[in-house]
């Protein structure tokens, strides 16, 4: 039961137009020579930092070639992660601001309000932002109403991400998808771009990307740059690690035993 409650959280300073715009303004007066002065441009080249964090130098086959030199990304990865770790003392990556937060910019109006309300969290904001007219094919105010039926119905209940997902996928008569099950040669990229291809606002992509992004880490530590407070550190970390997969590992234990019955 306590699986599909709401999870009780801290409001995310983060999540707010304003707050992504002054880490846009930090990286301007950082880069002043590389961070374009519009906006849209700007998220197109934290798009292609995303890309160059993703893939390593070698793999030349994937992709569109970038307007921008890899030098000059890599340079503005480095400076978005200190400006990160200063402004969120480490709790936000680059993955996650590109991938999650910058999006906001994008969300309805009357999401955004929500989100910095706090009567919603990130993730939630995500998926109500698919609602669009578009997709619902109704008028702007009809699909504006729809959204706030949902988040309304959803604080009263204290209900789950997972449900709000579901009844989301429910008003855009979606398919749920189905988890990939596919061994991939490169260290999850190909998990990764299935999953945005198929819905880019699920999020869960991250999982592969920041476990990808730790194994390219691992092959280049060598002994020599391992002490005792690192292994200290990574002991616990690795800690709340294995605690996650083992929940991971028994959900999958449980959903593939219930389809037998």
């Amino acid at each position: 039961m306590r699986a599909n409650r709401r999870r009780q959280r801290k409001p995310d300073p983060l999540a707010h137009p304003e707050a992504i715009r002054a880490v846009f303004g930090s990286l301007r007066n950082l880069l002043p020579d590389v961070i374009p002065q519009s906006e849209k441009h700007l998220i197109k080249l934290l798009n292609a930092v995303r890309n160059v964090e993703r893939h390593p130098a070698s793999d030349t086959q994937r992709g569109r070639p970038s307007r921008w030199k890899r030098t000059d990304l890599i340079h503005v990865a480095n400076n978005l992660r200190y400006t990160l770790d200063r402004e969120t003392q480490g709790r936000v990556s680059l993955n996650s601001f590109i991938s999650l937060y910058v999006r906001i910019l994008n969300f309805p109006s009357d999401i955004v309000e929500a989100l910095v309300a706090g009567n919603i969290n990130l993730f939630e904001a995500a998926q109500l932002s698919r609602l669009t007219t578009e997709r619902l094919k109704l008028t702007p105010s009809e699909a504006r109403e729809l959204r706030g039926e949902l988040i309304r119905s959803h604080v009263m209940a204290q209900g789950s991400e997972a449900s709000l997902r579901a009844r989301v996928i429910d008003q855009l008569n979606e398919k749920s998808v189905q988890p990939i099950n596919k061994e991939s040669r490169s260290l999850g990229i190909d998990v990764v771009d299935d999953l945005i291809e198929i819905d880019p606002y699920d999020t869960r992509h991250l999982f592969w990307e920041e476990l990808r992004r730790i194994a390219l880490a691992l092959r280049q530590i060598t002994p020599d740059d391992i002490d005792d407070k690192t292994l200290d550190d990574f002991l616990s970390a690795s800690d709340q690690l294995s605690n996650v997969l083992a929940r991971v590992e028994k959900r999958r234990q449980q959903r593939d035993s219930q389809q037998y019955f």
